[in-house]
This record gives C-alpha cells, structure tokens and sequence, in this order.
C-alpha cells in the first residue's frame, strides 16, 4: 500500500530531480541513524513527500542540513542527501507504518513474510511510540479497524478507505498547531487515494487469487473506469486545494509536480495495460472464423 505518490522524473529538470534525490537519500540516511539498517527497509516515496511538505512548511531554507557521503547502497560513489527536523518524524512514521502493517498481515493472513519483517522492526518501535504516541495509536486503531471491515468483505469504499485516510490525517498533523485542518484534509484525501488506487491496481491479481478487494462488485458495473476515474479526480482535487492555502515556498515545484502528475503514473500504467489487453483480445476475436 506504499509507493503510489511519486515524482515524475520526466517533468522534472535536472536541478529537481537531484533535489528531490537529496531529500530522498536524507531520509533514508536518518532512518538508518534511529532506527539502523533494518530501518532503512521502510523507506518510501509517499514518506518523501510527507517529508518535502513538512520541511517546506515549517523549516527554512536554512533550516536543512547538507552532508555528502558514502552509503551501504552506494558504497563506492559519494552521495548528497540532506535533511530538517520532519525528516525524523518521517523516519520514525515509515518504522511503525511498516512494523504495524506487517503485524496485521501477520495476524490476518498468516503471512510468514508479514511475521518475519514484524521481528526485524520490532525492537525499532518502542522509541518511535514514545516519541509520537498520538500517531502509534492512530496506526494501531485504523489499520485494526481496517482488518475488521477486509475480514467481513465490507465493499463500503468510503467506510474502508476511510480508516486509511484517518491514518494519514493524523500522522500529517505534525504539530497540532494552525495549520493542522490543512494537514489532515490532505493526509486524509490522500490516504483515501492511496487505499482505492493500491484497490485498483491489485484487483486483477485478487481477482485470480479469490482475495478480498473492495472493488470486485464495482468493477463488473457498466461505468467502472469511468467512475474510478472521478473517484480519483476528486480525492487528488481535495489533496491539492488544501496545499494550496499552505504557504509552502521550499521545493513547490516538486510537492506540484507530485501531486498533480505523479499520483498519476502508476493509473496511467494499469489503464495502459487494459487497454493494451482489450486491444490484443479484440484483434485476436476478429482472427477467428466464423461459427458455422
């Protein structure tokens, strides 16, 4: 349910993209400081852009710290990577975002990978927790109630999205200050996005498997695509009128970039696969003969 809210790199200068590279490699440098090379495992784009956002909100220009170094992934060539305070609170949000998502595919499906990720980031969790109580209880709470309504095959997608979207409002609220109505009606439109689009794009594997997905019955209605679409415009419609009453001025053009061609990329990939398969099934149909 993670990497859906990424760069597009091609629309993106060369500056951009190594800007975006350095708070990329920042965070993965500071997870690793708290949390060690098994922290390191839950590095994601979407925290990347949490951490962009925050830093651009609340930090200065002269608030980042700049290092250049070598790294267990580039051990031969130095790499630049640079960080603020938010980058920690990132760090220590993709640690419980990860440990608990792995608890709950352990507890629900058995799922071996599930238990062995739980063991190798429990012993991070404890100083995240007591550093953010608030969002290790939120995560808690909303991925518990999300596993209730998977469990019972609930097809409600504002009720299941919901839970997840609550997630992401709380762990956007930084500070709990005056900016935190703008925080959360991102966080919780994006988590909505995040949830229905990971839906979307797992449906056709679900759908072989005879797993849960909240859009079986949906998807065989007349309209689906069409309705997915506006589904989607309106969830990102939401997440950019709020960043746009923020007065982020610090790496704008990528949160922009991200959130208004980004999101995208990977919908964009999934409907051109269909397409692709609808097209090759059709020529395929005309090639037959005619049923005597």
């Amino acid at each position: 349910m993670f990497g859906y809210i990424i760069p597009d790199e091609a629309a993106l200068s060369k500056e951009a993209q190594a800007r975006y590279r350095t708070a990329y490699c920042g965070l993965c440098r500071r997870t690793g400081v708290l949390h060690g090379l098994p922290g390191r495992l839950t590095l994601s784009y979407d925290l990347t852009f949490l951490n962009l956002l925050l830093c651009s909100l609340y930090q200065e220009p002269e608030d980042w710290t700049a290092e250049c170094g070598h790294c267990p992934v580039h051990p031969i060539r130095r790499q630049d990577w640079r960080y603020a305070a938010p980058t920690d609170y990132c760090a220590d949000m993709g640690v419980l975002l990860h440990y608990y998502n792995a608890r709950d595919k352990w507890q629900d499906d058995h799922s071996l990978a599930g238990l062995g990720y739980m063991k190798i980031l429990a012993a991070r969790c404890p100083a995240a927790e007591a550093r953010w109580p608030r969002q290790a209880e939120a995560i808690r709470d909303c991925l518990a109630r999300l596993a209730e309504y998977e469990a019972a095959g609930s097809e409600d997608l504002d009720a299941v999205s919901g839970c997840f979207g609550e997630l992401m409002a709380e762990l956007f609220d930084y500070r709990s200050d005056r900016w935190s109505d703008e925080l959360r009606s991102i966080g919780m439109q994006m988590g909505k996005f995040i949830y229905l689009l990971d839906a979307y794009d797992d449906l056709p594997r679900d759908e072989r498997k005879n797993a849960y997905n909240p859009l079986r019955s949906l998807s065989r209605r007349p309209g689906y695509e069409e309705e997915m679409r506006e589904i989607f415009e309106l969830l990102l419609a939401g997440c950019a009128a709020g960043f746009e009453r923020l007065p982020c001025v610090e790496d704008v053009d990528l949160l922009r970039n991200i959130l208004y061609s980004g999101v995208w990329l990977r919908y964009n990939i999934r409907r051109a696969q269909q397409q692709k398969k609808a097209a090759k099934g059709s020529a395929q149909q005309q090639k037959m003969p005619p049923t005597p």
